[in-house]
């Protein structure tokens, strides 16, 4: 086993994340123009970080089968080709889902990323599903961190970023948080936060039934009561008791979620992020159906910090859009996980935006 050490970031002022927007509508490939720029930018980063023979794990989320929004082969291909060219060794990644579907297994991922264009043939470097872990500690978790990942000499994590009912939006934090543990994590993480009722404090007002997503609360006798089974700990009815009668069983998803982030990156030296803020939709890529699309395209982000990463990321969308939209529609703010992410040294909440 382990044993985390605390995560020290870099001791300036702003971290510097790059930009790189105007994508077209379609997104399923950048505009001409911008190709230069983005393969500019992963150059000056990647091969910052990275040396030769280096084998780098780029750890994205593949898309279950009919969703339409997952990052397509051809937004991933300059990040694969800029690495080849350091000389380093590039392998897709990501682990299999814990609930049922076309990624539930190795096997069946595989055969789902190759129907996405995600083969070997055709990606042009080997594409790995494992949910091979090794344990790190953290407060709350015994975190398996996948075992691809803490045996890699570095890490890429390209992130589609969306709507998720559980975390308000999925970007870095999420991709690694969730992607990159074993199926016994996963399931960790949405148990430990699944709500407890103090009825002596219950006003009977009904908005945690209004606004759970998955229809896993019903009133009795003027007090909730909770279908477990269909519960994913996403905690938007604890974050919406104003009486306060509800508290997690152990502590809010958002912390959970940034503890086991926090566990897989304490595993890795050499780390950089890429967020693509394209088909924004209302849910994850895990799902068949996301839902709409909640504002338009917005751009790319790259950097070093998943922190700062993860909060342009919000910010730019909440600007986009004129509010939070991520607490409108799920009930609960992208920030929290952020902040959690920050308080546990991952990374710098204030960053300076460079434009491409």
């Amino acid at each position: 086993m382990f044993t985390l050490n605390p995560l020290r970031p870099e001791k300036h002022i702003n971290s510097q994340v790059f930009y790189i927007g105007e994508i077209m509508p379609t997104v399923t490939l950048l505009k001409e123009k911008f190709k230069p720029k983005l393969s500019k930018y992963l150059d000056a980063g990647l091969r910052k970080i990275f040396s030769s023979n280096d084998r780098v794990v780029v750890k994205l989320h593949m898309g279950e089968k009919g969703n339409p929004y997952y990052l397509k082969p051809e937004l991933i291909q300059p990040i694969i080709a800029t690495l080849k060219l350091i000389g380093a060794e590039p392998v897709l990644f990501d682990t299999p889902t814990l609930y049922h579907g076309e990624r539930a297994t190795p096997e069946k991922y595989l055969r789902t990323a190759a129907e996405h264009g995600y083969e070997e043939t055709i990606i042009s470097c080997p594409v790995v599903i494992s949910d091979d872990s090794i344990n790190v500690k953290t407060k709350h978790l015994d975190v398996g961190v996948s075992k691809v990942i803490a045996e890699c000499d570095g890490l890429v994590a390209a992130s589609h970023v969306k709507g998720h009912a559980c975390c308000g939006f999925g970007g870095a934090i999420k991709n690694l948080g969730m992607g990159g543990v074993d199926k016994k994590t996963k399931e960790k993480i949405h148990t430990y936060s699944r709500p407890k009722l103090n009825p002596e404090r219950c006003v009977g007002c009904g908005q945690c039934k209004q606004v759970c997503p998955d229809g896993a609360v019903k009133l009795e006798n003027g007090l909730p009561v909770f279908d477990y089974s269909k519960c994913w700990g996403c905690d938007q009815c604890i974050v919406k008791c104003e009486s306060q009668a509800l508290t997690p069983r152990h502590v809010l998803f958002d912390e959970l979620l940034s503890e086991s982030a926090y566990a897989v990156l304490s595993r890795v030296k050499k780390k950089f992020f890429v967020n693509y803020l394209i088909n924004i939709s209302e849910l994850c890529d895990c799902l068949s159906d996301p839902g709409k699309i909640l504002v338009e395209d917005i751009g790319i982000l790259l950097g070093d910090d998943i922190v700062s990463i993860d909060k342009a990321s919000n910010d730019l969308i909440t600007e986009k859009a004129g509010y939070d939209i991520f607490e409108k529609v799920h009930s609960k703010s992208g920030l929290m996980h952020i902040n959690a992410g920050a308080k546990l040294g991952m990374g710098k909440m204030d960053y300076k935006l460079r434009v491409g």
